[in-house]
Formats: C-alpha cells, sequence, structure tokens
C-alpha cells in the first residue's frame, strides 16, 4: 500500500496537467441520479479475514491448472490476490479413487497429483513461514455403489497416509483441512442418521490422522428464502446444520490448523437447465437481481450463525453462477464479475432478508468463498472445453498450458487487493432518485493501512452517475468495466473484463493498477460508474 500512496500525489500532478476529470462528460451535463454518504466515523467490526478469496478446482482437472505447463501461470493468478485458499474437490473426489501406484490419469488421484499441488502452493508461498494461500483436499465419503465401489474408511485412511502426508511433509501448515465428501445431502439421499453414522469413523484419528477436517460440504435445492424459511419445501440437510454440528465441531475444533476450524456450505442461484422451475432460468437478469442474493444472505447468515454457536468458522467452499457448470452467455460475460464481487460482500457480511438490521455490524459472516471450476459437460474430457462459470480457464489443448483469467477472475482480484483483511466492513445505502440507481449497490470497507474505500458496484445495463460524500480531500478510482474487443459497446453481456484498463498477461502475471485521482472539495465529489461497472473509491486524508 505505501507505493499506492505514494502515487497518489502524482496521479494528481498529472491530472492537474491535462486538466481532465475522471468523471464522465454526461456527469457534467445532467444532474447526478443518486446519492451515497461515507459515515466519517471509523468502525471497529466487520472484518475480512485475510485468505476470503479462492478458488474451487475438479481433481480431474489437476493436470490442467497445475502439471508442469500450466503451474507456473497458475501460481501468479493465485498469488496476484494476495492470500487465500484453493480447495481440491467437487463430486470428481467421490468417483476418483485414490491410487498410489497408478499411472497418473485424469480419471484417479494419484501421488503425482498431490505433489503437484504441494509445488503449486510452494510456487505460490515461497519461504514464509505463514503461508498466503492454503489447500482443502477432498476425499471420498459417501455410500458405496457401483459407480464408487472404493469409497470406505480404508480409502481415506490411504489417501492421507499415502498420499497427503508423503507430499506434504514439512509443509502440513499449507493444509486447511481435509474435506470429507461432496455434498453429503445428495449422496445419502437426506439420509441424515447414516451420514453421521459414516461421519463418526472418518474423523476418527485412525482414519483421518491428526490433519483437520471440513464438513459438512452441503448443497441445497435453488429456492427462495421465504419457501425455507416456512419450511414448505423438502430442503435436505439445511434444517439439520446443529445435529450435524452436535457430531463434527468437537473433533474439528482440536484439529484446527493454521486456517482455522470451520463448516462448509455451497450456493447457487442459478442452474444451466431448470424444467419447470422458472427461478432457477439462467439469465442475467436473473443473476444479478436482489432475490438471488437474499437466498444467499439467508443460506449465509442460518449457517454461520450455527457454526459460530459451535466454536466455528462459516466458508462458502463452493459457489458461482449457476450450477451444472455454467450457463452461456450468463456465467462467461461481465455480468458474471459485477455479481461476483457483490457475492463476497454479502457473504462477508450477509443482511438477513427478514431482519437486515439484524447483523448491521456484520458480526455473522462467512470467512470465506471459493468460486468452482469444471470442465464443460462431463468429467475426464477436459478438452470439450471449460466450465462456463469457470473463473480461470484451462488450456484445452494436448500441450496443458498456462491457465488464463476469465471475467469473474477480475471479481476476485479486486476483492482480493482492495477488501481482504479489512475492517469496518458495511452495506452503504444507495438513495437513488432514477430507477437505474437502483442497481448500484455500495459497500465500504477500510484497508490495511487505514484507508477508507467505498465500493460502487452498478449491475445495470445504464451508467449511473452519483454525487459522493465523503471525508478526505484526494481520492484514487480504480474500475472493473466490461470490455468488449469486436467494438459494439457490449456491457454486461460484454465477454471480457478488464481492471484499470489493464488485463492479466498471458503468463497469469498482473501489471498493477491504474487508478485515475481526483480531488473531493467540500467533501463531495461526483462519479459516474458505467454499466457492468464497479469502482473502488479510495480516500486520503493527504492536502
Amino acid at each position: 500500500m505505501k507505493v499506492r500512496t505514494a502515487r497518489v500525489a502524482a496521479a494528481l500532478a498529472a491530472a492537474a496537467l491535462v486538466a481532465q476529470p475522471v468523471t464522465s462528460a454526461a456527469a457534467a451535463s445532467s444532474p447526478p441520479q443518486a446519492s451515497v454518504t461515507l459515515d466519517p466515523a471509523h468502525q471497529n467490526q466487520g472484518g475480512i479475514p485475510r485468505h476470503f478469496v479462492g478458488f474451487s478446482v475438479e481433481w480431474s482437472l489437476i493436470e490442467r491448472y497445475m502439471g508442469p505447463a500450466a503451474r507456473p501461470a497458475f501460481a501468479k493468478l493465485l498469488g496476484n490476490l494476495g492470500t487465500g485458499v484453493l480447495r481440491i474437490g467437487g463430486s470428481s473426489q467421490d468417483l476418483m479413487p485414490f491410487e498410489p501406484d497408478a499411472p497418473d490419469t485424469n480419471q484417479v488421484i494419484t501421488p503425482t497429483d498431490l505433489r503437484a499441488i504441494r509445488s503449486t502452493l510452494d510456487a505460490v508461498n515461497g519461504r514464509s513461514r505463514t503461508p498466503s494461500w492454503g489447500v482443502v483436499l477432498g476425499t471420498a465419503m459417501a455410500p458405496p455403489s457401483a459407480s464408487r465401489p472404493f469409497v470406505g474408511p480404508d480409502h481415506a485412511r490411504a489417501f492421507v497416509r499415502q498420499g497427503v502426508e508423503p507430499a506434504f511433509a514439512g509443509a502440513e501448515r499449507d493444509i486447511a483441512g481435509i474435506e470429507l465428501g461432496n455434498e453429503p445431502d445428495l449422496s445419502y439421499h437426506s439420509d441424515v442418521d447414516a451420514y453421521l453414522h459414516d461421519l463418526s469413523e472418518y474423523a476418527d484419528p485412525d482414519v483421518t490422522g491428526p490433519l483437520p477436517l471440513i464438513v459438512p460440504n452441503t448443497s441445497e435445492d435453488i429456492l427462495p428464502w421465504q419457501d425455507i424459511d416456512q419450511r414448505a419445501v423438502p430442503t435436505r440437510f439445511f434444517w439439520d446444520w446443529p445435529r450435524i454440528l452436535d457430531t463434527a465441531a468437537p473433533p474439528m475444533r482440536a484439529r484446527a490448523g493454521a486456517f482455522g476450524a470451520y463448516a462448509s456450505d455451497h450456493f447457487y442461484p442459478l442452474a444451466r437447465t431448470c424444467p419447470n422451475k422458472p427461478y432457477r432460468c439462467p439469465s442475467i437478469g436473473a443473476l444479478l437481481s436482489d432475490e438471488h442474493l437474499a437466498s444467499l444472505d439467508y443460506q449465509v447468515y442460518t449457517h454461520a450463525g450455527e457454526a459460530r454457536r459451535h466454536g466455528l468458522g462459516y466458508r462458502l467452499e463452493e459457489t458461482n453462477t449457476a450450477a451444472g457448470r455454467g450457463a452461456d452467455g450468463v456465467s462467461n460475460v461481465a455480468a458474471s464479475a459485477a455479481y461476483g464481487l457483490d457475492l463476497m460482500f454479502h457473504a462477508a457480511c450477509p443482511q438477513p432478508p427478514a431482519d437486515p438490521a439484524a447483523n448491521a455490524t456484520c458480526g455473522t459472516a462467512a470467512v470465506g468463498v471459493n468460486f468452482h471450476n469444471a470442465e464443460v459437460r462431463a468429467f475426464f474430457a477436459p478438452e470439450e472445453g471449460n466450465g462456463y462459470y469457470n473463473a480461470i480457464d484451462y488450456d484445452v489443448t494436448p500441450a496443458m498450458g498456462a491457465p488464463t483469467a476469465a471475467p469473474l477472475y477480475y471479481a476476485a482480484l479486486v476483492f482480493g487487493r482492495f477488501a481482504q483483511g479489512g475492517t469496518g466492513l458495511r452495506p452503504v445505502p444507495v438513495t437513488a432518485n432514477d430507477p437505474a440507481a437502483a442497481q448500484v449497490k455500495a459497500w465500504r470497507v477500510e484497508g490495511e493501512s487505514g484507508e477508507r474505500r467505498l465500493f460502487l458496484i452498478n449491475k445495470g445495463d445504464h451508467p449511473v452517475t452519483l454525487t459522493v460524500s465523503a471525508p478526505g480531500s484526494t481520492a484514487l478510482i480504480d474500475r472493473m468495466t466490461p470490455y468488449d474487443p469486436s467494438g459494439a459497446g457490449r456491457t454486461l453481456d460484454a465477454p471480457q473484463v478488464r481492471v484499470d484498463g489493464r488485463q492479466v498477461a498471458a503468463d497469469g502475471s498482473w501489471p498493477g493498477f491504474h487508478p485515475t485521482a481526483e480531488r473531493i472539495h467540500g467533501r463531495r465529489m461526483t462519479v459516474t460508474v458505467a454499466a457492468g461497472e464497479a469502482s473502488v473509491i479510495t480516500l486520503h486524508d493527504h492536502s
């Protein structure tokens, strides 16, 4: 942050020389459509943990993201975010056996895969005793079946003893946890008794050793929060969390590692297919709607509160724009970045829809979010293409070269560099006098060096001009903006995203932020946020 702060004076001087304001011509010729007031008082509550951001990758894609040719770029893509948690798992962890002596292919988990993960973390973390990035390693825990005859405590024991422990010898601190099973509410057919019986076996140190444990890794059907709250619909394990954590929390707390003990959950607002369920149908409008984030708020607030009552944190360890590997034209366009940025703030400070004031200080919250990445259609067919929702696209060719940043990655980049590790998180009311302005969402955070930051996220398809009342004398503005290389002017449906006009390089490196500067006059400034754009305003008291 010192380098960034030192650039303030230079940026202001350059702005004065060219006499070019950062606000648009439209802002100068039309009255503001909304206003935002940033409280000058510092807030002590509402912290966003380090390691908040993260990605989730299926076991079937280890070679594509962390093989020898892919690893250097993927490590840079992680490092750009500062700190985080990489989760390895998903449905593949219940379908792919660990085979210590098998040739390395994308259909089995082998020691080679685990060494590739270790090498990736070594590249990101260097020699630091405090890891910048940790990893969750998922192993199978589900009822045995014809498609997974290998599943059982002996398999989990082999995974830990013959795979994880040798690969991570000397770097045990990097392991955030061993994840037991994926979406057990589905694999156990909502039979919580059978699940808890198996969980007690797998949690035994004789099976999973001394390493941290992560459960229950549950999913939920895509439903309005009101239906869940009224218990008017089947909800799998949603209301069984108290009972599950009664069993799981004691060994989880006892075996907590460097990343703490936390329970985990999954959330998808939409689905690629939605037969007879319009609420699930993917579209940009539905993705950016308030109603789906209200359902997220409800789930996070409910389960984070239950986790806290059991002495645990809570992580949204698998999420994205639409279940079923995303939706073309929704999950792989700029709208996904606007959604993803707002989602991370909601997870860090859920506003329970029935009573938003109940969490005004953001005391009940997630400790992190992982955006999921998978193949476009099915496991073991990576050459067919990337999942539409992937934040980081892998190389589909046999070269298995450098992964690349997709639109959603830029949301994680902005949040990772400007929000996580901060304090004083709060939603900020936007007073709108134009219907278009109702689509602007605002959040405040205080940076690790004491800077006040205001995030303005325009989830609409029209630019919005706002009057910002804020303390300080100068501001730096970074912008995450839709980018249409065709020149057709697409915004929310643009295929790419830029931050400060810049993109991640082909080798995964980030060239750095390049904010514009503006002076604040009389504690007021005018800012125009373009369609689909997010602006980060960092305030400084320097005169």
